[in-house]
């Protein structure tokens, strides 16, 4: 990659920022669900916040008013897309990890155990499951591995809003508008251990945030997605 293509990534990421900080700075919020991560908090266990993908800027932009950033390792596809990424994240006060289980397994693998130390000596983390490229509102494996290895609490958070537009893309990524009105719900926290499977933790996160982002789609008056 070219010095000069690595620069245009990273000033998307730069633009995307400067968007996120016009939307998170005149929305307006209605959140619900504060017990639920006060929940997970005094649990004592990481809190790894999820959402399914095309939800990802709303559930930032919720993040970005309400959360303490400094206090987030986020997880990143590992491919072009982590300078745009990178950028943003850092640019929001998060810390990013770049995994690119295609590229370099045995790096990636190394970078996986560093989000799990994180987490284990008291980071928090947010991974949208289904992500990067579906299909959509099928976990993949990754987020039980995390939970598991961490015994980390869940917390399935769904932000809707009918001020946005819809991507025509797999996962119809909804892009709020400046001065949205964003309706935010967090669901009971889901308590996760080693001896739990991976099928089970994912069928539980799969009803978890479908059930979260119908909650959230009523608050905002729209109809549920089947």
């Amino acid at each position: 990659m070219s010095n000069f293509h690595t620069r245009w990534l990273r000033f998307q990421g730069y633009a995307l920022f400067r968007y996120f900080r016009l939307v998170t700075r005149t929305a307006r919020f209605q959140v619900e669900g504060w017990a639920n991560a006060e929940k997970a908090k005094t649990s004592g266990r990481p809190r790894i916040w999820t959402s399914w993908h095309g939800l990802g800027m709303t559930f930032m932009n919720f993040g970005d008013r309400f959360l303490d950033a400094d206090n987030f390792v986020a997880i990143i596809v590992g491919d072009d897309r982590s300078n745009v990424l990178d950028e943003l994240g850092s640019r929001l006060g998060g810390h990013p990890v770049a995994i690119d289980m295609q590229g370099n397994p045995v790096a990636s693998g190394r970078s996986v155990l560093k989000v799990v130390r994180a987490l284990k000596a008291g980071r928090e983390t947010v991974l949208f499951p289904d992500g990067p490229d579906g299909p959509a509102f099928v976990p993949k494996a990754g987020i039980a591995y995390l939970a598991r290895k961490a015994a980390a609490a869940i917390l399935p958070t769904a932000v809707w809003t009918k001020w946005g537009v819809h991507l025509p893309r797999w996962d119809r990524y909804l892009v709020p508008i400046p001065f949205a009105r964003l309706h935010v719900t967090i669901g009971e926290p889901l308590f996760i251990d080693e001896t739990m499977s991976e099928a089970d933790v994912l069928d539980r996160v799969t009803a978890a945030n479908n059930a979260i982002r119908t909650r959230a789609q009523l608050m905002a008056g729209t109809k549920p997605w089947p």
